[in-house]
């Protein structure tokens, strides 16, 4: 089992900035594309393994450059990463995205979102990401390393 770990405040700005964009990029999920597209954080695996809001327009690095997305890196798996990644059997050696919808019920009595926010109120420092074999995900909240 690999465990990613995503800095959790900066992942929080994403996942604000989707749910006040007025429009959401289509999900490449078939299970999610027959639905309106809607606020989601994006798990995206090629250079790197990082998180990325669905909303557009989408938040740019730099204004004048419309390719100049700001995403959040795993920590250890940024750019220039993709061959340590492949070789990851947890992760697969293939690109993906896939899609964690922000109002998707969390616990029971909680949205992804309002998880998200709790956590980062509590002080939590990382979005987790447990997998245990390339098959499934199990999303997570950690305090510290």
């Amino acid at each position: 089992m690999i465990t990613l770990r995503f800095p959790l405040y900066e992942v929080l700005k994403l996942a604000e900035h989707a749910v006040t964009a007025p429009e959401h990029a289509p999900s490449y999920n078939p299970d999610l594309a027959a639905q309106p597209p809607r606020p989601r954080l994006m798990w995206v695996k090629d250079d790197g393994t990082y998180m990325m809001s669905s909303g557009i327009p989408g938040p740019l690095h730099d204004p004048a450059n419309p390719e100049s997305n700001v995403v959040v890196y795993a920590d250890g798996y940024g750019p220039g990463s993709r061959q340590d990644l492949g070789h990851i059997e947890e992760i697969g050696r293939d690109d993906f995205i896939e899609d964690f919808p922000l109002d998707a019920p969390f616990s029971t009595d909680k949205t992804f979102l309002e998880a998200l926010r709790e956590t980062a109120a509590l002080g939590y420092q990382w979005l987790t990401l447990d997998l245990p074999n390339s098959d499934q995900c199990v999303i997570g909240m950690a305090p510290n390393r």
